[in-house]
């Protein structure tokens, strides 16, 4: 019978790392269904939904940790998928940048029930202008009762030079 679990993986990085554990799951009988990564500075953060035989299950989480001994290994049951009345809505936000911003933004979706799948935040100094500037990435699980447009206006009244664009999946 075949089990389906999430893994969450933290540590720094080194070259062929997320190579060698794909390698580890295939060679234990398992396969990542969908797995995604981030490096950041000198750390990583990695997440796999793998389906594996339900006897080897253990057997995988064992060499994970014996093999990668340097890196955190989290395990968790995945919940039910994002519901058929929910669409994934991805944006751009761009604007110059200010304390309390990022918290704002996340307060901001937590207020209207968005759920957050993905969100990637980055300041960057732009020396002709000579201001940093705050531009964001953001993919929501948005109800159907809630139009882009009230997204967009939401966030773009963040601050008074925001920008935010839709994009295409």
């Amino acid at each position: 019978m075949k089990k389906v679990f999430i893994t969450t993986v933290t540590g720094e990085v080194t070259p062929g790392v997320v190579k060698a554990m794909a390698n580890v799951t295939r060679e234990v009988g398992g396969e990542w269904v969908t797995s995604k990564v981030i490096k950041l500075d000198t750390l990583f953060a990695a997440m796999m939904k793998v389906n594996i035989e339900e006897n080897d299950e253990t057997s995988l989480k064992s060499r994970f940790n014996a093999e990668f001994p340097t890196l955190t290994f989290s395990y968790a049951e995945p919940t039910q998928e994002q519901s058929a009345s929910t669409r994934t809505l991805h944006l751009n936000v761009d604007c110059g940048d200010r304390p309390g911003l990022t918290r704002e933004i996340v307060d901001m979706l937590s207020n209207l029930n968005l759920i957050i799948e993905h969100m990637e935040f980055n300041r960057m100094h732009v020396s002709t202008i000579g201001q940093t500037v705050f531009s964001s990435k953001l993919a929501l699980a948005v109800p159907a009762e809630v139009s882009n447009d009230s997204v967009v206006e939401l966030l773009e009244g963040i601050a008074k030079d925001a920008r935010v664009s839709i994009l295409a999946a």
